[in-house]
C-alpha cells in the first residue's frame, strides 16, 4: 500500500493515495534503516516504490478510481510475483533456458519441445522461455539422462496424467528416505546408484499424491 501519512491510513481505510506519497518510501529512507530492515527488504521497497510512482503517473486517472480495498489486494499480489521467482530458483535449483539447453544437446528449439510433448524432458514454462533443470542431464555425454523419462513416466501413469512440472521439480530436490536419504538430484549424480530404486520412489511419491 502507498499512502500519505502511516497513520491516517490505518485510521480511515478510504484514504485515497496519491502517487507523490512515494516520497515516503524513497531510497534515502529506506537506507536510513537499512540495519532494521535489511538489504533485501529495503530493495523490494525501493524497487516496489520506484515502478509504482512511475506507473501511477502514468496512468493516474485508470489508477485514481480504485479504492483502498481493491488496490491493497493488488498489492499484496504484486509482492507474491516480486519474491515467487527467488523461491521458485531455490525450489527448481541450478536450470538452462531453452537456448543454453538447445546449444548443450545441439538439437533445435523445436525438438526440445518435442521432448516435452512426449514426456522425456522436464521443462518448466517461464516468462518468454522454458526452464531446464540440469540435473537431468548427463553433462559429460550432452544427453539427457535415460532415467529422467522413466521417472516422468511413473508420475504420469500413477496420477493418471501429465504431472505439474514444479511438482516434479520440488520432488526431486528433497531428500527421501527411500533413497538413503538423498534427494533424487543427488542420487542421479551419485556413482553407481540404482535408477530402478528411483524410479520407484517416483512410482511411491506419485502414489501418496493421488491418494
Amino acid at each position: 500500500m502507498v499512502r500519505e501519512d502511516a497513520a491516517l491510513a490505518t485510521q480511515s481505510p478510504r484514504i485515497h493515495p496519491v502517487p507523490r506519497a512515494l516520497d515516503a518510501l524513497t531510497v534515502g529512507s529506506i537506507a536510513g534503516n537499512m540495519n532494521r530492515v535489511g538489504d533485501a527488504l529495503a530493495g523490494f521497497i525501493d524497487g516496489f516504490a520506484e515502478a509504482l510512482a512511475e506507473h501511477f503517473d502514468r496512468h493516474k486517472d485508470l489508477l485514481d478510481d480504485l479504492g483502498y480495498e481493491e488496490a491493497r489486494r493488488y498489492g499484496h499480489e504484486a509482492a507474491a510475483s516480486a519474491v515467487a521467482p527467488v523461491v521458485w530458483a531455490e525450489i527448481v535449483g541450478e536450470r538452462w533456458d531453452t537456448s543454453t539447453t538447445a546449444e548443450f544437446l545441439g538439437v533445435s528449439r523445436q525438438a526440445l519441445h518435442d521432448r516435452l510433448k512426449r514426456g522425456t524432458l522436464l521443462g518448466l514454462p517461464g516468462r518468454g522461455t522454458t526452464w531446464f533443470p540440469t540435473w537431468q542431464f548427463d553433462l559429460t555425454a550432452h544427453a539427457v539422462r535415460p532415467v529422467v523419462a522413466r521417472i516422468l513416466a511413473a508420475f504420469a501413469e500413477t496420477l493418471g496424467q501429465k504431472p505439474d512440472p514444479l511438482m516434479v521439480a520440488s520432488w526431486a530436490s528433497g531428500p527421501k528416505a527411500g533413497l538413503d536419504g538423498l534427494a533424487p538430484v543427488d542420487w542421479i549424480a551419485a556413482p553407481g546408484r540404482d535408477d530402478q530404486a528411483l524410479v520407484a520412489m517416483a512410482r511411491r511419491s506419485a502414489a501418496q499424491l493421488a491418494a
